[in-house]
């Protein structure tokens, strides 16, 4: 019950990186839970059908220039089979971002990238593991947790050729869950994430693939369940084909498998398909 849970809202945030004033995402991901890696490493494959599915609504503005405000909006379903169908479905962790242009590409240079560093803020607008209504976990849609985040984006074109970095540090808050399975402080601690990217453009298409590293601290619990937890650690690569509608209508296929990087640890392992359709509105 005290492993971390249910990723992090904090890795890709909604942030505008190109020379636009506003944008918006509609994204739909169908995802399914492949094995679990249990804390001595051993790896156990799902025999039974854990499915999520999830629809995020996603908005960023610019404003005084080199400031910006995003939102991210949640909403998801899970099914999976235990001894018969359990399912649920609501709204997941919402997050707010406010983030500045610190470094611009206003004059040429061959290797300064754009910068933009952020905040991030996570509200516990999902359920936890902890407050499972009937235990399962299956009506866990976040970490449930108020959190606070940092991080900083860096992007690079060399015409057809991009680049991307993200690097994010975020903590938890702690919280006292009382239900009729748990009667506990639950605490989080710290966490962290990097992400890589880069693509190549050709006319109106391109083909993209990242890699992104997600670790959170162990969650304690001090009641009723009383342990230190374990840390949390998973990478998930993505393959992304995207097409350009015109100059402000992007749509894109994402592959996403997190069973081939990294060394996975107290964690359950997704596949998913992720489609997005984005709009953006020149300054």
């Amino acid at each position: 019950m005290a492993a971390a849970c249910c990723g992090s809202g904090f890795t890709v945030p909604s942030i505008i990186t190109t020379d636009d004033k506003a944008q918006a995402t509609f994204s739909y991901q169908y995802a399914k839970a492949y094995a679990d890696v249990f804390t001595n490493g051993n790896w156990q494959k799902r025999r039974t059908d854990d499915i999520t599915q999830t629809w995020k609504l996603e908005a960023a503005h610019i404003f005084k220039d080199r400031w910006q405000g995003g939102i991210s909006l949640p909403y998801q379903q899970r099914k999976r089979e235990m001894s018969g169908e359990v399912q649920s479905q609501g709204l997941a962790d919402i997050s707010l971002q406010m983030g500045y242009e610190y470094w611009t590409d206003w004059t040429y240079h061959a290797y300064r990238p754009k910068g933009i560093g952020y905040l991030s803020f996570q509200l516990p607008t999902g359920r936890s593991i902890y407050e499972s209504e009937d235990g399962s976990g299956v009506d866990a849609r976040g970490r449930g947790f108020w959190g606070i985040g940092v991080g900083s984006i860096l992007t690079k074109n060399w015409n057809p050729w991009d680049v991307s970095l993200n690097l994010e540090i975020h903590h938890s808050f702690s919280k006292h869950v009382h239900n009729r399975n748990v009667d506990a402080k639950i605490k989080p601690g710290q966490g962290a994430g990097l992400t890589l990217g880069g693509g190549y453009s050709w006319q109106y298409w391109r083909l993209g693939g990242l890699i992104a590293w997600v670790y959170e601290d162990a969650i304690g619990a001090d009641g009723t369940i009383s342990t230190q937890g374990n840390l949390q650690r998973v990478a998930t690569g993505s393959l992304v084909v995207s097409y350009l509608f015109n100059n402000n209508s992007t749509a894109a296929l994402s592959y996403n498998d997190q069973t081939i990087f990294g060394s996975p640890y107290n964690t359950t392992l997704n596949k998913s398909i992720l489609l997005f359709y984005q709009m953006r509105w020149e300054r």
